[in-house]
């Protein structure tokens, strides 16, 4: 099966009564487990250390061959298949994108596909194209070696060549672990974004329930074992948590993991003041001033954001300055809640502008309106849960601006 663009679609992924017994071990890492995975579907495992996620995963793909059980993918059965031919046709992601150091990201991404027989021609088109997918642009990084490139990027570039053979599954083992908490977030929202275009069957390892909720279409609670405790929809699980175990998992801030459930996307966001770089100034201050705003933003050619100057900055040079604030915080429609809030309070600002897949400016998501939504569904959570936002009560609706602050670290000064 394909899908629109001529990719392979995600396949179904279906374990009966798969087990794993490592030698001298009194109890099996994995017993009896069956578990049905819809095709196009990412889904979560998680659970405490030593549960059998991992081990379930790379069963998968036997990177971890199962003592007894069957392993479907689609209808076929890949228990018995050739282990090396199976994982080329599975896409596998691992901490810290696992590239080979040596080669240029170009040569990382066509890794699979040359040993598959394709052409170089076939090859480059399959990495420009992805990794135009993952955010990198292809002239700038395609020669580059992974010590050249930060933690993030080396991720995307491990998604771009998990892609190139594109292989129906994409097996994910705590891939965003490995970087900083607002990197993090920009990861998970790409690969939010990428899963709308290809469509794959992606599952996914974390030790992370929050990132769970975001990510998955349904998660796999596990405990010791490789036992499934519980087997849903972020929304379901954290409405009806199935017995004293999950319940425990989740925690006492399971009220707010109900945030991961509402997305930026599902919140009304205000439009902003753009400008362009070397623009007048007295024209955008102009227009700002009939927007009664009081800040604009300035963005570049695909109206990706660079700098959000006041206007009395803006009006203190004869032309927009071309000034990129890489303090800029941006979240994306699929962000939750919990990710704006978090970048809001990491940049010590007001809001946060929201951008789609490939940086374009969508429009500007208040604090306060954030912490209007937060306190809504927090009415019964206990003090100590909402304490860390009371701040926000001084929240005056300015971008740059710590609430009881008159100071502006989103100055355009260079």
């Amino acid at each position: 099966m394909t899908t629109t663009d001529g990719q392979n679609a995600g396949s179904s992924i279906r374990l009966e009564r798969v087990r794993k017994q490592y030698k001298r071990q009194g109890e099996p890492a994995v017993a009896e487990l069956d578990l049905e995975i819809s095709a196009g579907e990412i889904v979560a495992f998680v659970g405490p250390s030593g549960c059998g996620k991992t081990t379930t995963l790379k069963m998968i793909n036997r990177l971890v061959e199962p003592t007894s059980g069957q392993i479907y993918i689609g209808d076929r059965d890949v228990t018995h298949e050739n282990p090396d031919e199976l994982r080329q046709s599975i896409g596998y992601v691992i901490q810290s994108g696992g590239l080979f150091p040596h080669w240029t990201v170009e040569r990382n991404v066509g890794a699979i596909p040359r040993v598959l027989g394709w052409n170089k021609s076939e090859i480059a088109r399959r990495t420009d194209e992805l990794l135009h997918l993952v955010g990198l642009d292809p002239a700038e990084f395609g020669k580059r070696l992974p010590k050249d490139m930060s933690g993030g990027q080396q991720q995307r570039v491990g998604v771009a060549r998990a892609l190139a053979a594109d292989p129906p599954v994409l097996l994910m083992d705590e891939p965003f672990s490995a970087v900083d908490p607002i990197t993090r977030v920009r990861l998970q929202d790409s690969l939010i974004e990428i899963q709308k275009k290809v469509g794959k069957t992606i599952v996914i390892v974390t030790h992370d329930f929050e990132e769970a909720t975001k990510l998955g279409d349904r998660v796999v609670i596990f405990s010791k074992g490789g036992h499934v405790e519980q087997y849903g929809t972020p929304a379901e699980i954290l409405a009806n948590p199935a017995n004293d175990f999950v319940r425990e998992f989740i925690g006492s801030g399971a009220t707010l993991a109900q945030l991961s459930l509402t997305r930026v996307k599902d919140v009304e966001l205000d439009t902003v003041t753009t400008a362009t770089v070397d623009e007048a100034s007295d024209d955008v201050v102009t227009r700002a001033r009939a927007a009664n705003s009081s800040w604009v933003v300035v963005v570049d050619g695909q109206r990706r954001p660079r700098a959000w100057p006041s206007i009395e900055e803006v009006a203190s040079v004869p032309r927009v300055s071309a000034y990129v604030d890489a303090r800029l915080p941006t979240v994306a429609p699929s962000s939750t809640l919990q990710d704006a809030l978090d970048v809001m309070l990491a940049a010590s600002q007001g809001g946060a502008l929201v951008t789609d897949g490939d940086g374009g400016l969508l429009g500007w998501l208040r604090i306060g309106r954030v912490i209007d939504i937060i306190r809504g569904q927090l009415d019964e959570a206990q003090p100590d849960e909402i304490g860390y936002i009371e701040f926000a009560e001084a929240e005056n609706g300015q971008p740059g601006t710590k609430p009881g602050s008159s100071a502006n670290p989103g100055s355009t000064a260079p």
